[in-house]
């Protein structure tokens, strides 16, 4: 019966992690240029355009998110996962330290991101 449960957690942590990195490319990215989104890769992306920055990390992201379901078993996606929300983490907190006070904030979502990523590599056969 632990074999089942492990699969579920697998496919549950694997979609859940597809699914942010997805809406978080679409939605605020490249659906509504959310303000924050704006200002963050204004500052850490400061030698590409504004729009260019926004839209090609917004790309980005829902790419990820397909090869994160292409590659469903490699572990490599999750590695760059807890890499890049590491990475982003300290630098948006030494960049843009103001935006950890707010409701839905850097730590918060890098946070989600890195546990279910481990969660997912845990659960890994």
């Amino acid at each position: 019966m632990e074999g089942v449960y492990r699969q579920r957690i697998y496919r549950l942590s694997r979609f859940g992690l597809a699914a942010i990195w997805f809406y978080h490319g679409l939605v605020p990215k490249l659906l509504f240029g959310s303000a924050q989104e704006v200002e963050m890769n204004s500052v850490l992306l400061p030698f590409v355009g504004e729009r260019m920055a926004l839209v090609t990390s917004g790309i980005a992201e829902v790419v990820f998110a397909v090869v994160l379901l292409v590659f469903f078993r490699a572990r490599w996606p999750c590695y760059v996962t807890i890499l890049f929300g590491t990475l982003a983490s300290v630098a948006i907190l030494i960049a843009l330290p103001h935006l950890y006070t707010e409701a839905f904030n850097p730590f918060s979502i890098n946070l989600s991101i890195i546990l279910l990523a481990i969660i997912n590599l845990m659960s890994a056969e």
